[in-house]
């Protein structure tokens, strides 16, 4: 059961941090896709016109599938350490 939580918390987690960073990560992307970078507002207009708001989502499932697994293990990871230590659960009192 306590495993249970802290993987259902660590997949949560991971699962917003991706959703959250995919929009910026496209446009850091397209930025550096030519020769010189290109300017913000033209990366920005590029995006939208292919595909409108969605377009800045676009690989959120790879991005989740490979990304999110790394986050998920490296929060249960960090979770095992410390109750290998004996450390107390954070946010425990």
């Amino acid at each position: 059961n306590k495993w249970l939580v802290s993987i259902s918390a660590a997949f949560c987690a991971s699962l917003v941090a991706c959703i959250l960073s995919q929009p910026g990560d496209m446009i850091l992307t397209e930025t550096y896709k030519g020769r010189e970078p290109g300017s913000f507002g033209k990366v920005l207009g590029g995006l939208y016109e292919r595909g409108g708001l969605t377009e800045f989502f676009r690989g959120t499932g790879a991005r989740i599938v490979h990304v999110g697994m790394i986050i998920t293990s490296q929060l249960v990871i960090y979770d095992v350490v410390k109750q290998l230590l004996g450390l107390p659960a954070t946010g425990s009192h």
